[in-house]
């Protein structure tokens, strides 16, 4: 198991500035990760937005099948991303 007070003690830092910078990197690197896929599901099914998505579905450019599941999906993901985003102003 990790030792917080070993390991700050180690790197000459206060354990709640561990733990902060630990948190911090830990959400910065969930961020990329859902930006990452993001970025796959637009690329994939050539969009921009979610908005995007919708209307190319509406007109039949892109498969319902295919877009319930991406859309369900991107739209979750840019939930998670705001909320990320918004935990690392604080």
């Amino acid at each position: 198991m990790v030792n917080i007070t070993s390991i700050a003690k180690e790197l000459s830092i206060t354990e709640d500035e561990l733990i902060k910078e630990s948190l911090k990197t830990y959400l910065q690197d969930k961020l990329l990760e859902i930006e990452s896929e993001i970025f796959r599901i637009k690329k994939k099914l050539g969009v921009e937005n979610i908005h995007e998505l919708n209307a190319k579905a509406e007109k039949g450019e892109i498969s319902e099948e295919e877009a319930f599941e991406d859309y369900f999906l991107l739209d979750n993901l840019e939930a998670e991303k705001e909320k990320i985003e918004k935990i690392l102003t604080l």
